[in-house]
C-alpha cells in the first residue's frame, strides 16, 4: 500500500513539469495578445524575433494606422504615401514605420529625411 501512494505521489509530484511553455509559444502573437500586450508590442517581439532569426519581417497592412485612407486606386495610394511622407519630413516624431529598422549613424546623412 505504501509503494502504490508513494509511487502516485511521485507522478502527482511530475505532472507539473510536463506543462511547460517553450520558446515558440510564448511569442506567438495569439499568445501575447491573451496575456495583455498590446497590438504595438506584439509587432515589435514579432519584428525583433524575425531579425534574429534572418527573416524579412512585412508589416501586415491592417496594422498601419493610416490603411483606412487606402483605396482600391494605386494613384490615390501613392499620394496617400508621398504626403504621409512630407508630414514625416516636417515632424520627425511621427512614425515613420522604421522603429527598430533603421541604423543609427552618428553623422549627418540625406536619409535621416
Amino acid at each position: 500500500m505504501k509503494k502504490i501512494l508513494v509511487l502516485v505521489g511521485i507522478l502527482a509530484m511530475s505532472g507539473p513539469a510536463f506543462a511547460t511553455l517553450d520558446v515558440h509559444e510564448s511569442t506567438s502573437p495569439e499568445y501575447l495578445r491573451n496575456y495583455g500586450c498590446s497590438n504595438e508590442a506584439v509587432k515589435y517581439i514579432q519584428l525583433n524575433k524575425a531579425q534574429v532569426n534572418g527573416e524579412k519581417f512585412v508589416t501586415p497592412l491592417s496594422d498601419l494606422s493610416y490603411r483606412k485612407y487606402y483605396t482600391d486606386s494605386e494613384t490615390w495610394n501613392n499620394i496617400v504615401d508621398k504626403t504621409r511622407s512630407f508630414f514625416i519630413y516636417l515632424d520627425p516624431s511621427l512614425d515613420g514605420d522604421k522603429f527598430m529598422r533603421q541604423d543609427i549613424k552618428y553623422y549627418a546623412n540625406t536619409q535621416d529625411l
